[in-house]
């Protein structure tokens, strides 16, 4: 679950800020360039094996993502993964905004409290030792969960 964790925070805000700056065409057209160039075999499935290959972190999720287990990813469970996706970023967004009573764009320890999974970890992700908790503290650390181990 930890790659879930890692894509939901360190992907999503790329692929929602490129949703800002781009048209809805575009969009699909990237997708679909990528969605082709991890398909090897152009069966219009997405293996393990492929995924493996040429997108590490799909492979990682595959079982999550493969809705219907069939062994194959198709783009409309990739898409349909990524609104999920999108959907909890948004939320975790809304969650530290409503945190930040002091709306300074940190979170204090007491701030944190709302939030127990980063309250749990305060200590850690407070990387700086400043006593709060900014966007770039907390995307390191959750950065840091989906590091493979050396």
């Amino acid at each position: 679950m930890k790659w879930l964790i890692g894509m939901l925070f360190i992907a999503m805000p790329c692929l929602a800020f490129s949703a800002e700056k781009t048209g809805k065409k575009e969009i699909e057209a990237k997708f679909e360039q990528l969605f082709k160039s991890v398909d090897a075999d152009g069966d219009g499935k997405i293996s393990k094996e492929e995924a493996a290959l040429k997108a590490p972190a799909m492979a990682d999720g595959f079982d999550v993502i493969d809705t219907n287990h069939d062994g194959g990813l198709t783009k409309a469970e990739i898409k349909a993964f990524t609104l999920a996706l999108e959907k909890k970023r948004r939320e975790f967004s809304q969650q530290l905004e409503k945190a930040d009573k002091n709306k300074n764009g940190t979170l204090s320890r007491e701030e944190a409290a709302a939030l127990p999974n980063l309250n749990a970890h305060f200590d850690e992700i407070d990387s700086n030792l400043d006593g709060q908790l900014n966007i770039k503290e907390i995307s390191d650390f959750l950065r840091s969960l989906t590091a493979p181990a050396k």
